[in-house]
């Protein structure tokens, strides 16, 4: 049992190693020296621009919700997406995880049914790919314009990537039949990795397949068709990416360094991608070294870019899933049953 345990840590472990590397590059001295000197007012409007990007997030979410009639509060909005982000950053790659936690929590706390509320998820994971495909197009343009020829080529292969994945993803989900066949793919080649865990809920499996994925796919038709919520949506999308470049910013400025948005937008938008494919979860360490690396590329000094960009992951990564423990410790996943009079 605790060789099983300790595996699950390898992961978190590796990330960790990377950001002890990474400290030790850049100097414990010179990071010291950095901090010692940074503006708390500054460092305060980072925390603030990444509550602003979580609420525009939740918001963003609560729209495609309500295009679909989900009745819910916004508090279990928001409840339930920052408990889906401590399980994204539990998960490796493209840190999934969390949407289907984020599914389970809602589905309690309404009469919709799963296909529904996962509708309005993928709705909302493709809303938030718009951003991300522009800023790295324009952040190509900036690379080839300043002749960052690596970058360049680097951030045109990511949006062939980006493009090609949202391509494939998008022409499953639009079909009932093919997320049908797809779902029942994945669900056999986990029960052949482990049998003994996976075929206890075949049969279960089976029911919510073929009850759950009619209403997603039409659901999931509706709400792109809602051209108010379309609109809305997206507007989100890009106001939550605007404070998490913003983020950034104010962390560069409470350490007395300039750097440009566009800097920190193709930065940002290079790590982003990078987090995607990794199998650490939520990317810890992999992405701050990427950050790190890239700043110092674009003429920031050693201590300067390890500092950003470790305070930049506790503000995202670290402090997020602290609090999303304390989240889901106070409201629990599924919802107290209403206490009756004797």
């Amino acid at each position: 049992m605790w060789d099983v345990e300790w595996k699950k840590l390898i992961p978190f472990a590796a990330g960790i190693f990377l950001i002890a590397g990474l400290i030790w590059w850049a100097g414990t001295e010179g990071i010291v020296r950095v901090i010692s000197r940074s503006s708390p007012f500054w460092l305060t409007m980072a925390f603030v621009a990444y509550f602003f990007g979580v609420l525009t997030w939740a918001l963003r979410w609560h729209v495609l919700l309500r295009s679909l009639d989900v009745e819910v509060s916004f508090k279990d909005t928001f409840v339930a997406l920052f408990v889906g982000i401590l399980f994204n950053n539990l998960t490796p790659g493209a840190r999934g995880g969390g949407e289907a936690v984020r599914m389970y929590y809602l589905k309690k706390r309404s009469s919709s049914t799963y296909g529904i509320v996962l509708a309005t998820i993928t709705a909302d994971r493709i809303l938030d790919l718009f951003p991300v495909v522009l800023m790295l197009l324009l952040s190509a343009v900036y690379a080839y314009l300043w002749h960052y020829h690596g970058l360049f080529v680097l951030l045109i292969i990511l949006n062939v990537i980006l493009l090609a994945a949202t391509g494939i993803f998008t022409l499953i989900i639009t079909s009932e039949r093919r997320v049908k066949r797809t779902s029942y793919a994945v669900f056999n080649f986990l029960a052949r990795l482990i049998p003994s865990r996976m075929r206890k809920y075949e049969e279960k499996f089976n029911s919510l397949i073929e009850v759950n994925v009619p209403h997603f796919t039409s659901g999931l038709k509706l709400v792109m068709k809602d051209r108010e919520a379309f609109w809305i949506a997206t507007g989100y999308s890009f106001l939550t990416w605007f404070f998490v470049i913003l983020r950034n910013y104010f962390l560069f400025l409470s350490l007395h360094v300039h750097v440009s948005l566009v800097d920190i937008t193709v930065v940002q938008m290079i790590a982003t991608a990078v987090g995607l494919v990794s199998i650490i979860p939520g990317g810890a360490g992999l992405i701050e070294a990427t950050s790190a690396g890239l700043f110092v590329a674009l003429g920031i000094s050693r201590e300067v870019a390890v500092t950003v960009s470790i305070v930049d992951r506790v503000i995202s990564f670290w402090l997020p899933m602290i609090l999303g423990f304390i989240v889901m410790g106070h409201f629990g996943l599924k919802p107290q049953e209403p206490k009756t009079s004797s």
